[in-house]
C-alpha cells in the first residue's frame, strides 16, 4: 500500500496572482481551449465537434476555480498536490482502456476519433456516477452537520479514493446511451467492441484499491493474506480503522441478532479476550465501558463501535483498556498494550478482483470473434462480473447489508445487472439482426 507517492508543492501565489482557483492554471486552460477550437475549426463538422468538446472545457474550468483549491493538502512540512498511488493506477485504467477500444475499432473499420469522443464523455460521467455512487453510499463519512462547505470538501476530495464501480457504469451507461443516439452508431455494436475495456480498467484500477487500501476483506489466516500499516493519524488506512472500531484489535468480532442483542461470534486465538479465558462463542454483551447497548438512540453495534474508538483515545495508562459485561458472566476486562502498527491479516480481495477484471479481458477478447449478434460479448461481461462481484462481497468487510435484505448494496445492484445481462443476452438472440462489424475482422 502506498497512498502518496509525492507531493506537487503549490504555492498560494506567483506574481501576485494565485496559481489555482481564479489565477494562473485558469489562464493556462484558457489558451488550450483557445488553441483547441482552432483546430477544430479546421474540420469540416466544426460546430458539431465544438459543442461536442463544450461539457469537458466547462467541466475542467470549473475543477480549476472550485475543487483543485480543495485539494491541496499539508504533508511532510510542504503545500501542494498529493500524487497517490490510486490516482496513477486510475489514469493506467483510462489510458488503457481507452489504448485498447480505439486499437479494436481501427481493426473493425472505425474511426478512432469515435473512441476518444466517447472516452471524454464516458470518463467524465463515469467519474461523476462513481463518486456520487459511493457518497451516498458512504454519506455518514461525508456529511459535517452545519458545515456545508466541509461537506463539499469531503465530497471532492477524490484522490483519497471513494469510488464505486457500479456508480460508474451507470452514469456511463446514460452517457453512453445519449453518445450513441447522437451520432447514430449500432450501441449494441459499440458495446460488444469496448467490454474488454471496461475489463483492463478493472484490472488497473483495483490495483489503485489495493494502493489506498479501500475495498478490503475479512480477516484471513492464509499465507496470502496482507496487512495494511496504520497510516498517520487521524487518516489511519481503511482496514484499521475497522479493526480499531469492531473489536477485532482485542480478539471479538460480533454480530446483532434478530432480537437485536449483541452476540460474541468470533474470539480470536492468542488475543487479549482469549487469554481471559472468560469469553466465547454465543455471550451476550450487555454494556461496554459502562455503556448500555439497548435502550440508546443509536443501534446496539454503532454504540459498540463507538466505545471501541474511545478506548483508543483514553490517555495513557488507560489507552487500549475497557470493560465489556456479558449476560450470566458479569463484567471482564480486557487490555491492549499498545495501538497495534498493522491491520490484522485480511484477504486482498483489491488484488481478486484486480486479477478477476484481467481474466474477464481476455475471455471475452476471446470470445467477441465467435459473437452471434451485437449485444453478446456486453450481455456475456456484465453478467460474469456481476457473479464474481456477488462473490467477492462476501469476503469484503467494508460494506453492510442493507434494508433488511442481508446483502451489501452491491450485491443488490449485482443481482439487478445479472437479470438484465440475461434479458439482454436473449433480446440480442431473439432480434437476429445481423452483425455491424464482420467477425472475420476481429
Amino acid at each position: 500500500m502506498q497512498r502518496t507517492l509525492f507531493l506537487i508543492p503549490v504555492p498560494d501565489d506567483l506574481f501576485g496572482l494565485p496559481v489555482v482557483g481564479w489565477g494562473w492554471l485558469l489562464i493556462v486552460w484558457g489558451v488550450i481551449v483557445a488553441v483547441w477550437i482552432f483546430l477544430l475549426s479546421k474540420k469540416p463538422d466544426f460546430q458539431q465537434e465544438l459543442l461536442g468538446h463544450v461539457p469537458l472545457f466547462a467541466v475542467v474550468a470549473a475543477a480549476i476555480v472550485f475543487v483543485l483549491p480543495m485539494l491541496r493538502v499539508s504533508e511532510g512540512g510542504q503545500i501542494g498536490f498529493p500524487v497517490r498511488g490510486y490516482g496513477v493506477l486510475l489514469v493506467f485504467a483510462i489510458v488503457s482502456a481507452v489504448g485498447l477500444a480505439a486499437y479494436r475499432a481501427q481493426r473493425m473499420g472505425l474511426n478512432p476519433e469515435v473512441i476518444y469522443s466517447l472516452a471524454m464523455i464516458l470518463i467524465v460521467c463515469g467519474v461523476v456516477g462513481a463518486r456520487v455512487f459511493f457518497v451516498i453510499q458512504y454519506w455518514e463519512n461525508f456529511y459535517r452537520p452545519g458545515d456545508m462547505a466541509g461537506t463539499l470538501k469531503e465530497v471532492f476530495k477524490v484522490t483519497e479514493g471513494g469510488i464505486v464501480v457500479y456508480g460508474s457504469l451507470i452514469g456511463a451507461a446514460v452517457a453512453f446511451a445519449l453518445f450513441c443516439y447522437r451520432k447514430q452508431i449500432n450501441a449494441l455494436a459499440l458495446a460488444d467492441l469496448i467490454a474488454p475495456s471496461l475489463m483492463i480498467g478493472m484490472f488497473f484500477g483495483r490495483l489503485g484499491c489495493f494502493m489506498n487500501g479501500c475495498c478490503y476483506g475479512g480477516l484471513c489466516m492464509l499465507p496470502l493474506a496482507v496487512q495494511f500499516p496504520q497510516g498517520v493519524a487521524p487518516q489511519y488506512t481503511p482496514p484499521y480503522v475497522r479493526h480499531l472500531e469492531n473489536g477485532a484489535f482485542y480478539g471479538l468480532l460480533f454480530v446483532q441478532d434478530e432480537e437485536g442483542q449483541v452476540i460474541v461470534a468470533n474470539v480470536l486465538p492468542e488475543s487479549s479476550a482469549s487469554k481471559t479465558g472468560k469469553i466465547e462463542v454465543g455471550d451476550v454483551v450487555e454494556s461496554i465501558d459502562g455503556y448500555p447497548l439497548q435502550g440508546q438512540p443509536y443501534a446496539p453495534l454503532e454504540v459498540l463501535k463507538n466505545r471501541f474508538l474511545a478506548s483508543w483515545m483514553k490517555e495513557d495508562p488507560k489507552q487500549g483498556t475497557l470493560e465489556i459485561k456479558l449476560a450470566d458472566k458479569g463484567d471482564v476486562a480486557l487490555h491492549v498494550d499498545e495501538m497495534p502498527k498493522a491491520s490484522l491479516p485480511i484477504h486482498p480481495t483489491q488484488v481478486y478482483s484486480s486479477l478477476n477484471g484481467l481474466i474477464l479481458c481476455l475471455l471475452v477478447l476471446a470470445y467477441y470473434p465467435f459473437r452471434k449478434v451485437d449485444g453478446e460479448v456486453i450481455a456475456l461481461t456484465l453478467g460474469l462480473y456481476s457473479i464474481a462481484r456477488f462473490l467477492l462481497e462476501v469476503i469484503r468487510t467494508d460494506e453492510y447489508a442493507i434494508g433488511g435484505t442481508g446483502l451489501t448494496i452491491s450485491q443488490n445492484v449485482s443481482v439487478v445487472i445479472l437479470l438484465l445481462s440475461i434479458v439482454l443476452f436473449v433480446y440480442a438472440r431473439l432480434r437476429k439482426q445481423p452483425l455491424a462489424w464482420p467477425r472475420s475482422a476481429a
